[in-house]
Order: structure tokens, then C-alpha cells, then sequence
């Protein structure tokens, strides 16, 4: 199932450049471009995420946030803003955002703070994932696939978790690291790092089924998905 997000942006051009981006990157996205229309739209049904903007044309967006969270106390509000100075990002903490980020921001920084939220707010709790040949068992982190046991370092049993619970999402190369090795990792601009996990990822996967579950989608990143 696709994650929902709710974005509350008045910047037509803006807008429509996250919107698509996020599409592809397997979100739903729904519009809003001024803080009545986002009321209504947010009043009736659950969004695990909210971009939101300040600077809104019937009021501040930082007006929105004790509002969205009586409402949907587990919304993740990630503001999006021109505002840089450090009053306005602690104002907009204080008020109960989840996260700041100034415009102009890159895409790809966007999608990784989303996926951290979402991580944050909604990682499984299950005991028993599966996905197609895969089972894992998380309380012992043990990985059967086609029915046997198959050794996995931490650092592949963490990705592999991490594409069941985002199947047919794409995970840019930022998120893939800021999950496994944390936002600061030394490896962050060494693409030909994660290409090695993810290919003995596969390499493993492929030698209990004859498929390859993990797809590369190229200016992007990789997704989990069986055809």
C-alpha cells in the first residue's frame, strides 16, 4: 500500500515538482494550497505525513500545528520553509514539528527525511514479516528464504527489513544509508558502497529463488519488487 501525504504548499511550481517526484517514488500525494482547504482535507482522514508550508495565503502555517496534532496525534509534520533563521525553526519545533527543512532544499533530502519520520513514527512491531520467499523472524533476526535458514550480516539484515516494510517503494541511496549507517556516515557519497550490499543482497536472494527481488531504478534509487 501506498503511504499517504498531505501537502500544504501555495508555490504552484513548487508543489507540482514534489508532488511528481514523490509519485514516483511510490507516496500518494494530496494538495493544499491555503490552511482552510488542508483543514477539511485533514479533519476527515489520517496522513502519517504533512509537508507544510508557513507563509500560506489566509495565515501562518505554524498557526496549523497544535491543530493537525490534537486531531492525528502520530502525523509526522516535516515544515518546509524559506524561513532560515534558527528563531523560526525552534518556534516551529517547540509547536510540535517533527522536522524543518529550508527552502531551497533537494529533493532527494526531502524523501530521506520523510522515510526517517516514517521510520520513527511507524517501524514494524511485527514478529513475523514476509515478503513473496522471504521470512524473518525480528525477535531473534533470523532470515528463512524458500524455506531455509540463510546467514545475513547486521547491515543486510537491516536493509533487507527495511525493503519488505517500503516493498514497491523506491529507496533513494540517502535513505538506504541514513537508515543502515545513520546520517552521518563516512560512506554517505560512496555510491559503489551500498551498490556492494546490494548486490550480495541480491546475490543471496537469487541463489533460494532465481529471482531478483531488488530492482535498480535508475536516477533514483532501488525498490523490492517481485516482476
Amino acid at each position: 500500500m501506498k503511504k499517504e501525504i498531505l501537502i500544504i504548499e501555495d508555490d504552484i511550481s513548487l508543489l507540482k515538482t514534489i508532488v511528481e517526484f514523490l509519485e514516483k517514488s511510490g507516496f500518494n500525494c494530496t494538495q493544499a494550497t491555503t490552511i482552510t482547504k488542508a483543514k477539511k482535507i485533514f479533519d476527515k482522514k489520517f496522513y502519517p505525513i504533512i509537508l507544510l508550508d508557513l507563509g500560506l495565503p489566509d495565515g501562518d502555517g505554524l498557526d496549523c500545528i497544535s491543530f493537525i496534532k490534537s486531531i492525528w496525534e502520530n502525523t509526522g509534520v516535516i515544515i518546509i520553509s524559506a524561513r532560515e533563521k534558527l528563531e523560526d525553526r525552534i518556534d516551529g519545533l517547540n509547536l510540535g514539528a517533527d522536522d524543518y527543512l529550508v527552502k531551497p532544499f533537494h529533493l532527494s533530502e526531502l524523501i530521506a527525511r520523510i522515510n526517517a519520520l516514517l521510520r520513527r513514527n511507524f517501524h514494524t512491531d511485527k514478529t513475523n514479516v514476509r515478503y513473496e520467499e522471504i521470512e524473518i523472524e525480528t525477535t531473534d533476526r533470523t532470515v528463512k528464504i524458500s524455506g531455509e535458514h540463510v546467514d545475513f550480516s547486521k547491515k543486510e539484515y537491516d536493509l533487507i527489513l527495511y525493503f519488505i516494510e517500503n516493498e514497491s517503494r523506491v529507496l533513494t541511496k540517502e535513505s538506504l544509508f541514513e537508515h543502515v549507517w545513520g546520517e552521518n556516515s563516512v560512506f554517505m557519497d560512496n555510491s559503489d558502497f551500498i551498490y556492494t550490499h546490494i548486490n550480495r543482497l541480491r546475490k543471496k536472494i537469487k541463489t533460494h529463488t532465481g529471482e531478483n527481488y531488488i530492482k535498480t531504478v535508475h536516477g533514483f534509487g532501488y525498490k523490492l519488487e517481485i516482476h
